[in-house]
């Protein structure tokens, strides 16, 4: 039975093998790494899309969560800070690059196209950093790497791959390829397009898929050989998105609990000895406030919107329809750009960005470089100026892009960020005509303040809730298991949250003989058809920018 659902392990081996010699060695290239064998601890890491300590201190407050209680009783925790804007195509990346956007390239679910003002819908192929699994396969270690999103399409690995959120279903989603055929025989499904074309989490789908997700990854961490595995599980993040006009609590406290569960059996297999990490890519809040960036920048001439601005033709039983001509109307059909000199970006939770027209980048620009900062400066005194209800300013915090994430890949960001209160969703909506005001209901949707549990032989014990960023992730698993870190790498080692390894090593990632000579991976980019019904499936989630 064993062999007919699992290919054995001297097969995938040689798939893997076959793999990078013809990816690093038919022009000469790098041999294939041999596995190297470490006296350090193995490492998990679990990743809960969209989890935070507001929810789980109060669940263990209730008796609930005892696995996630558990971790926290024999190891440590910190607050993990995400990407600003805090969405999961940009975090997830960061954390297993321990690089931000203006490196990766990699900064929402759509990549803003030179002298252009179209996107494309991000992939694998997007990410311009080596994740976690690359490097280590570079100095042949074996991984597990299961469900992180932006993961398709997957590349030849030391061990197994399925990619996580954006994978096709009838696609080579996983590494070796004919893993997903296994797979779809199992009924199991790589994303959430089921619930999300519906706009309705069914529960029990979603408890069917965690079940088998469950089995699956038990499978391979149990009869596969590796030393570092990472599983993430999205279904937190799309429950709480539907948790509109419901109470979040009691609607996403169930999720947590079966993911909980699901903890436990993950715990149970690798044993104490293994180091673990539960973590998410950011948190979830419930706004009460709205500011609308579109219509701000419009009332603030910063934005002109034309005469003969096409209408929208709603069909009110096609939710994707409306999004799409939404998205229509606003990058190339209401605005004039002769008169535009800024424009909305991808908002998220409590953070906004905001790009300049600007002559030679975009393909009608009107702002000239030498009025950049002019500009920027303007716009940033104009948010600040803005004032709450309460008397207190609306924006809290503003940052240039290039600045806060730097790069051979900055000219992708918003030339400006800025961060709103705690209590005020930012978003640019055509149809809302008010600028800012109070919710009818209030709205979820991501914040800043994800987590970080970790416990095993080299995670210290400490009640003290520290502090981290989700760049640290990937420099702090590399030491984890007893590698080097790069030197270009944004993020740290968190050695203050561990114990019992040696100081950190840092190495310039171009001076590494093993980064250099080694292969970089080769999978496929999507499909014109894939894209199409990806790009569906974002819009269906509310990612319609």
């Amino acid at each position: 039975m064993q062999t007919e659902r699992q290919p054995s392990r001297a097969t995938r081996a040689c798939a893997v093998l076959f793999a990078l010699c013809a990816y690093g060695c038919a022009d000469g290239g790098a041999a294939v790494p041999e596995p190297v064998v470490h006296e350090t601890p193995r490492l998990l890491i679990v990743g809960w899309d969209g989890a935070s300590f507001r929810m789980i201190d109060r669940l263990i407050d209730e008796g609930r969560l005892p696995n996630a209680k558990a971790l926290l009783e024999r190891g440590t925790s910190a607050v993990l800070e995400s990407t600003i804007i805090p969405i999961s195509s940009a975090a997830w990346t960061s954390a297993v690059t321990g690089k931000g956007p203006g490196q990766t390239g990699v900064y929402t679910f759509f990549a803003t196209q030179p002298n252009s003002y179209d996107v494309e819908l991000v992939s694998s192929r997007s990410n311009q950093a080596a994740p976690l699994w690359r490097i280590l396969t570079w100095r042949g270690e074996r991984s597990i790497v299961f469900g992180v999103p932006i993961t398709y399409p997957p590349e030849p690995i030391l061990g197994t791959m399925v990619a996580g959120m954006l994978s096709p279903f009838d696609a080579a989603y996983t590494w070796p390829p004919e893993f997903a055929d296994e797979l779809r025989g199992r009924g199991f499904e790589p994303d959430l397009d089921v619930w999300r074309e519906q706009r309705v989490v069914r529960w029990d789908a979603l408890e069917r898929q965690l079940a088998l997700k469950r089995e699956i990854v038990t499978e391979l961490l149990t009869e596969q050989d590796w030393r570092f595995a990472m599983v993430v599980f999205k279904s937190l993040d799309v429950v709480s998105h539907h948790s509109l006009e419901a109470d979040f609590h009691d609607h996403v406290g169930p999720v947590y609990d079966v993911l909980d569960d699901v903890l436990g059996t993950l715990l149970e297999t690798v044993g104490p000895e293994t180091n673990v990490v539960l973590m998410s890519d950011h948190g979830f809040n419930s706004y009460a406030w709205g500011f609308n960036l579109h219509r701000w920048l419009a009332n603030e001439s910063y934005a002109r919107r034309r005469a003969d601005a096409p209408p929208v033709e709603v069909r009110a039983e096609d939710p994707l329809d409306v999004r799409e001509r939404q998205v229509i109307r606003r990058l190339r059909g209401e605005l004039n750009w002769s008169k535009t000199r800024a424009f909305a970006m991808q908002a998220e939770g409590n953070f906004g960005g905001i790009r300049l027209n600007l002559v030679g980048r975009e393909p009608e620009g009107i702002v000239a470089a030498a009025d950049a900062e002019r500009v920027l400066t303007s716009l940033e005194e104009r948010l600040r100026a803005i004032v709450m209800p309460d008397g207190a300013a609306l924006v809290t915090n503003v940052f240039r892009g290039k600045d806060l994430y730097p790069g051979p890949h900055d000219a992708l960001l918003p030339d400006l960020l800025f961060e709103a209160r705690e209590d005020t969703q930012v978003f640019s909506d055509i149809d809302e005509q008010r600028v800012f005001g109070r919710m009818r209901t209030l709205e979820p949707d991501h914040d800043r303040h994800g987590i970080w549990i970790g416990a095993g032989p080299n995670i210290a014990r400490a009640r003290e809730r520290g502090t981290a960023h989700i760049h640290d992730i990937a420099p702090t698993a590399l030491h984890l298991l007893g590698h080097p870190v790069f030197a270009e790498m944004e993020g740290r080692v968190l050695s203050e949250l561990l114990t019992g390894t040696p100081p950190v090593r840092a190495i310039a990632e171009a001076d590494d003989p093993l980064a250099r000579d080694a292969p970089s991976g080769g999978a496929r980019p999507f499909t014109a058809d894939e894209l199409d019904a990806l790009a569906r499936r974002l819009r269906a989630l509310g990612y319609t920018d």
